[in-house]
C-alpha cells in the first residue's frame, strides 16, 4: 500500500496537471521575442491605422488648389429644339411650321489673382495640419510601443513569480517526502507531516492562482498585438535589468526638443499664427479674373425657308473688390485669432512643464527602483543562504517544521519582491525612453 504522503502527492499532481491544461492553449506555441511583439503591435494596431488614414487625408488636402491659389475652369453644353406650328393661325406673320434647333457650348475661367496673401497663409495652414496629423501618428506609435513593452515584461514578471511559487512548491514536496520517510522510522510526528502537507497545499494554491495571472497577462499582450486571444507563445526575450543611465541631462534635453507632445503643441502654435495671417488677409482688396467663351450653333426652318447660324461670344473681366465695412467682423476675427495664438503658446508652455514633470517623476522612480532592486537582490541572496542553513538545522532537529516554513516563506517573498522591483525599474525606464523622443521617428508599416 502506498503511504499517505505518496497518495496525497499523486492526487495533487493530477489536480495541477488538469489545471495547467485548462489555462494553456491547445494550439502549437510560437516563439515571440520583445522585438516581434512590438512589430506585431505596430502592424496590427487599429489606432495606428486610423491615425495613418487621417494623416493621408491631411496630405491629400495639402494642395494649392485647396488653398484657393489655382483657377477654376468650367464647361457647359446646352441643346435645345423647338417646334411652332403656325400654319392654321391667320394672325401669324408666317403661317408655316417653324422648327429651330441650337447647341450652346460655354466655358468659364475664374481665378483669384490677389487676396492679400491669404492663399499663401491657407497653404501654410494646410502644411501645418499635415504635420500635425503625422505627429499624431508618431504619438500613437510611441504609446503603442511603450504599452507593448510593458505588456511583454508583465508576462515575463508573472511567469517569473509563478516559477518562484513552483520552486517553493517543489521544495515543500521534497520535504514532505523526507518527513514521511523519517516518520516511518519514528523520527518525526504526524504534526510535522501535516505542516508540510499544508505547505504543499498553500504553495499549490498560490501557483494555480498565479497561473491565472499569467494567462491574463498573455491575453492583454495578444490584445495589444492584434492577435487572437487564444494565441500561445514561447517568450524568448529574458527579463533583464535596464541599462545604466550616465547622463540624465542629455535625456532631458532630448525630451524637451524631441518629445512628440511638445512638437504637436508647437505645430498647433504655428497653425494659430497662420490663422492671424488668414484673418488679416480679409482686410486687403481681392483681384479677380473672369474669362468666358460662348459658342452657339443654331438652325432655323419655316416652310421653304431654312438657315444655319453661329454666334461666338468672348469676354474677359477683371474686378477689384474691397470690403470697406462689414460690421467689424474682420477685426473681430483678427482679435479672436490673436487670442488663439496666446492660447496655443500657453498650451505649448504647459506641455513643456508637463514633460519636465513626467521626466522628473520617471527619473525619481527609476533611481528609487534601481536602488530597491539592488537591495532586494542582496536580500534574496541572504534568504537563499539562510534557507540552506535552515535545511541543515531541520535535518539535525535544531529547528522544527514551523521554523523551516517561516524561512521558506521569507525566501519566497524576497524573490517576489526582487521581481516586482525589477518590473518597476523597467516601467520607469520605458517611460524615460518614451519621453526622450527615442521613438519619435515612425517606423515604416506595410
Amino acid at each position: 500500500m502506498p503511504k499517505r504522503s505518496v497518495i496525497f502527492l499523486r492526487r495533487l499532481q493530477r489536480i495541477c496537471i488538469v489545471f495547467l491544461m485548462s489555462v494553456t492553449a491547445v494550439q502549437a506555441q510560437q516563439t515571440l521575442s520583445l522585438e516581434d511583439a512590438v512589430a506585431h503591435s505596430l502592424q496590427n494596431n487599429l489606432g495606428i491605422r486610423l491615425a495613418q488614414q487621417q494623416a493621408e487625408v491631411a496630405a491629400i488636402g495639402n494642395a494649392w488648389g485647396a488653398a484657393g491659389a489655382l483657377p477654376t475652369l468650367g464647361v457647359s453644353a446646352t441643346g435645345a429644339s423647338a417646334i411652332s406650328d403656325q400654319s392654321k393661325n391667320p394672325t401669324s406673320f408666317l403661317q408655316e411650321r417653324i422648327e429651330s434647333e441650337s447647341v450652346n457650348v460655354a466655358g468659364q475661367l475664374n481665378w483669384v489673382l490677389f487676396d492679400g496673401m491669404g492663399m499663401f497663409a491657407n497653404k501654410r495652414a494646410l502644411e501645418r495640419i499635415e504635420e500635425q496629423a503625422e505627429g499624431q501618428v508618431n504619438l500613437v506609435i510611441e504609446q503603442t510601443i511603450a504599452a507593448t513593452i510593458m505588456a511583454y515584461n508583465s508576462v515575463l514578471v508573472q511567469r517569473a513569480v509563478r516559477d518562484v511559487l513552483a520552486s517553493s512548491m517543489q521544495m515543500s514536496r521534497d520535504r514532505l517526502k523526507w518527513i514521511d520517510a523519517r516518520r516511518a522510522s519514528g523520527a518525526s510526528t504526524t504534526f510535522d507531516q501535516l505542516q508540510f502537507e499544508n505547505a504543499v497545499l498553500t504553495d499549490s494554491l498560490a501557483w494555480m492562482q498565479q497561473g491565472i495571472n499569467v494567462r491574463q497577462a498573455v491575453l492583454s499582450l495578444n490584445r495589444l498585438m492584434g492577435d487572437a486571444t487564444s494565441s500561445s507563445w514561447t517568450f524568448s526575450s529574458p527579463l533583464m535589468a535596464p541599462e545604466n543611465i550616465e547622463d540624465i541631462d542629455q535625456i532631458k534635453d532630448g525630451a524637451l526638443s524631441n518629445a512628440t507632445t511638445i512638437q504637436n503643441a508647437l505645430i498647433s502654435q504655428e497653425i494659430a499664427r497662420t490663422g492671424v495671417q488668414q484673418a488679416q488677409a480679409r482686410m486687403s482688396p481681392t483681384l479677380l479674373l473672369n474669362a468666358s467663351q460662348n459658342d452657339q450653333v443654331s438652325r432655323f426652318s419655316a416652310g421653304d425657308l431654312s438657315a444655319d447660324g453661329r454666334t461666338v461670344n468672348i469676354a474677359t473681366n477683371i474686378s477689384l473688390n474691397f470690403n470697406l465695412f462689414n460690421g467689424g467682423a474682420t477685426r473681430r476675427a483678427i482679435q479672436q485669432a490673436k487670442i488663439q495664438v496666446a492660447m496655443a503658446e500657453n498650451q505649448a508652455l504647459d506641455e513643456y512643464r508637463e514633460v519636465e514633470r513626467l521626466l522628473a517623476d520617471a527619473w525619481s522612480r527609476w533611481t528609487a527602483s534601481s536602488a530597491a532592486y539592488a537591495v532586494s537582490e542582496q536580500l534574496t541572496e541572504n534568504c537563499v543562504r539562510v534557507l540552506e542553513i535552515a535545511s541543515e538545522r531541520l535535518a539535525t532537529g535544531a529547528i522544527n517544521s514551523l521554523d523551516f516554513r517561516e524561512f521558506q516563506i521569507q525566501r519566497m517573498n524576497a524573490e517576489q519582491q526582487q521581481i516586482q522591483a525589477l518590473n518597476a525599474w523597467q516601467m520607469a525606464d520605458v517611460e524615460l525612453l518614451r519621453l526622450s523622443g527615442a521613438w519619435s521617428q515612425s517606423p515604416t508599416l506595410e
